[in-house]
Parts: structure tokens; C-alpha cells; sequence
């Protein structure tokens, strides 16, 4: 076989390859996988296969904490779009100091206020953060003020909790038709309607027709406000689920370079004791047998 060089894109196709090769694979033990596999048999084909046991374990955590259909699991509370996840993981301070810098930039604000916002406490566009000892809570407005975002990150016991909801405002449902009906489709109703009698008015001589055309396009307009309704709801269920999981990630990957740092640091601190053996004090002696020897 040539020794060519392989693209990044070539070699992640590859590896996908090489591991579906794999799964066809019978194991010692499984003539096949089609029962699955648990923790133990799925860390033995890793060490068969040259992968890392102990990643496989990890991946199967992270699986567990995040499955890729996670976002079918936010949630839309009435008035509330909101998701959580619970990690085995106590993030110090400078990591939850990164978790505030890293929803500051997913959102493109900031938690610093001008002289006239904090003399008037304001905080549109910006988020207020609130720090506790056992928890901190970012709240973000969006500029306009119809949106609201929170998300807290709270240690209980060895468990970190991270919690990410979404408001409208004056706390209006997400998923209501008649909100749609009251905020969207009277007003259009109202203002089609004045405007098309108006223009009956100038072309017939007659107000109804116009005014009757303008209710009746408005409320045939009902089904489509609907329909973007349902995608703007779930815009936001992704843009939540998306939240979610940047923010588990950063605490995955922190508390795994924790780990690391702690078992190289018990592999330098946990040094053999070596038996160096006590000199003789051969001087004494040998002025000894010379003295004997003077004597002599």
C-alpha cells in the first residue's frame, strides 16, 4: 500500500470505517451485538481494538449525562422553555467563573454595566449574574425585553446542577393559540380591515366589502402565524438545548484536566523508598590494626 498522507476529513472517515468493520466482528465470548453489549464487554473490544478502556467508560458517561436526542427532553412549561442535566462534578471557582464568560459570549453580552445602568439599575442587552457560596444564577435580558434567560449552576452534595429557562414577557405561553388569536391576528384583522374599506371605499363607494376582505385575509393568515409560532418555539428549545450542552462540556473537560492533574501529581508524590545502607566507620579500624601493628 502507497504512503500517502491522509486529510483530516479522510482520516475521520476512515476511523468511521475501521469501527463499523469492527462492530461486524464476532467477539471470543458473542457470536454478535445484536443483544448489545454492557460497560465491561464494550472496555474489552476497546483494549482489543487498542482504544483506551477508561475513554469508553467516560464516553458512555457523557452519553448518559447528554444523549443526542436530548433535546426532545426540554421541556415547554406553559410560560417556560427549560431543560437540566445533573453531573457527577464539583467545578471550583475559576471554572464557574469560565461557565459566566462562556454564556456571555453564546449570547453576545456582557455583565458590565455603564454609570447610567447601574445608577438606574438597567440591564437590557446585558446580563446580571448572582453569586451565592452553594450556587450562581446569569440572568440575561434580551435588548428588546421580550426575552428572558436564566441559567443556574448549583453544587449539591457531589452532584452539579445545570438548569437553563427561557420567559417571554409579562410571562406570556409559548405554546397558546389564543395568545396568537389576541396579540397577532385581532390587531392584523383591525388594521386590514380599515385599510381595505378604506380602498373599496375610494375605487366603489362602498366600505363593507373592503372592511369584510381585510377580517377575512387576516383570519385565513391564522394557520401560517401558527406554524411560525411552533418554529420560533422550537428555535428556542435548540437554542436552550445548545445551552446546555456547551456549558456540561466545559465541566467535563474541566473536571477531566482536574483528574489528570491529580494523578500526575500522586504519580510524582508517590516516590519508592530505596534502603540506602549505613556506612561502616572503617576509620576507627584501620587506626586500630596500626596501632597493633606499631606495637609489634
Amino acid at each position: 500500500m502507497s504512503e500517502r498522507i491522509y486529510s483530516k476529513k479522510e482520516v475521520e472517515q476512515l476511523i468511521k470505517k475501521a469501527v463499523e468493520l469492527e462492530s461486524k466482528r464476532p467477539l471470543p465470548e458473542k457470536k454478535n451485538w445484536e443483544n448489545g453489549l454492557n460497560i465491561g464487554e464494550l472496555k474489552n473490544v476497546a483494549a482489543e481494538t487498542g482504544l483506551d478502556p477508561e475513554l469508553i467508560e467516560r464516553a458512555a458517561y457523557e452519553m448518559d449525562v447528554l444523549p443526542e436526542d436530548h433535546e426532545e427532553k426540554v421541556r415547554v412549561n406553559r410560560d417556560e422553555i427549560t431543560s437540566e442535566v445533573w453531573l457527577d462534578s464539583k467545578p471550583d471557582k475559576e471554572t464557574l467563573d469560565m461557565l459566566v464568560t462562556e454564556l456571555n459570549h453564546i449570547y453576545g453580552t456582557t455583565d458590565e454595566l455603564n454609570w447610567w445602568e447601574k445608577l438606574w439599575q438597567i440591564h437590557k442587552g446585558k446580563a446580571k449574574i448572582e453569586r451565592k457560596p452553594n450556587f450562581t444564577e446569569w440572568i440575561y435580558t434580551s435588548s428588546s425585553g421580550a426575552f428572558f434567560t436564566r441559567v443556574l449552576l448549583q453544587q449539591r452534595g457531589e452532584r452539579f446542577r445545570i438548569r437553563v429557562s427561557k420567559r417571554q414577557i409579562y410571562n406570556l405561553d409559548w405554546d397558546s393559540a389564543l395568545n396568537t388569536l389576541l396579540i397577532i391576528v385581532l390587531p392584523l384583522a383591525f388594521f386590514l380591515g380599515i385599510f381595505g374599506g378604506a380602498v373599496s371605499e375610494k375605487l366603489w363607494g362602498m366600505f363593507w366589502p373592503g372592511l369584510g376582505a381585510g377580517i377575512m385575509l387576516s383570519l385565513l393568515s391564522y394557520p401560517l402565524l401558527r406554524y411560525i409560532d411552533k418554529r420560533h418555539i422550537n428555535k428556542y428549545k435548540s437554542e436552550v438545548d445548545s445551552t446546555i450542552r456547551q456549558l456540561s462540556e466545559l465541566v467535563m473537560q474541566s473536571s477531566n484536566k482536574s483528574e489528570s492533574k491529580s494523578s500526575i501529581t500522586n504519580r510524582n508524590t508517590s516516590t519508592s523508598e530505596i534502603e540506602i545502607p549505613e556506612e561502616k566507620d572503617t576509620s576507627q579500624d584501620e587506626s586500630r590494626k596500626l596501632r597493633n601493628h606499631l606495637r609489634e
